[in-house]
């Protein structure tokens, strides 16, 4: 369960959702004045995120497999935000939508879809209900507590906006390298198994049952 927790937890906290919510508002905040030319700049970063969806799909089996996706795109979000934070400093429009739509590709191809299978492999079917509620309600959590976070650094500070989440996203891919073993390939009794012997996402069966009761 922690495993799980884990990863919901750094899935949001990197500032997924937030980048999209408030790109408009960062334009705004470096100068932009035309409203609607900022949302057609900021639909790039929906664009990003779908091309980076498909391309998870046809990666995530057959080519690299969950971890190395999740590490490669907790690093490639992180140097996005670092990215972010020079265009913000700098105000050019056009490095910040480049930042963020390549933070947003990062997300795309490796936490916004690998998160929802990893959590149905990690559990058998006895905890697998609860646990993953679990997990979907930290997730909505995080994203909430990571907007107003967003917002907040945004207007007040500074540097440091685009760095916490920065840190934040490398972060996620250290936990991963530390904590997540590849999945690929396996059966869900082998990876169940193997997340057990880690010693992370342990449940014995007396848990299970009142979890479920």
């Amino acid at each position: 369960v922690r495993a799980a927790l884990g990863l919901a937890i750094f899935n949001q906290f990197s500032g997924s959702t937030a980048i999209t919510n408030y790109a408009v508002e960062v334009l705004r905040e470096i100068g932009m004045t035309d409203n609607k030319k900022a949302i057609l700049l900021s639909s790039g970063i929906s664009f990003a995120k779908l091309v980076g969806i498909v391309v998870s799909m046809f990666l995530v089996d057959s080519v690299v497999g969950r971890r190395p996706l999740l590490i490669g795109g907790g690093l490639g979000m992180s140097a996005m935000m670092v990215l972010l934070t020079v265009g913000i400093e700098i105000q050019s429009i056009p490095l910040v939508i480049l930042a963020e739509s390549l933070y947003m590709l990062s997300f795309a191809v490796s936490w916004a879809g690998i998160f929802w299978v990893l959590m149905s492999e990690i559990f058998s079917m006895r905890i697998k209900a609860v646990a993953v509620s679990l997990a979907t309600s930290v997730l909505f959590a995080g994203g909430a507590i990571a907007n107003i976070l967003y917002h907040v650094l945004l207007k007040k500070g500074g540097p440091l906006f685009g760095l916490f989440f920065a840190l934040v996203s490398l972060c996620s891919a250290v936990f991963v390298y530390v904590f997540v073993p590849e999945t690929k390939g396996r059966s869900l009794k082998e990876v169940q198994r193997l997340f057990e012997n880690m010693g992370f996402v342990r449940v014995n069966e007396s848990e299970g049952q009142r979890l479920i009761n």
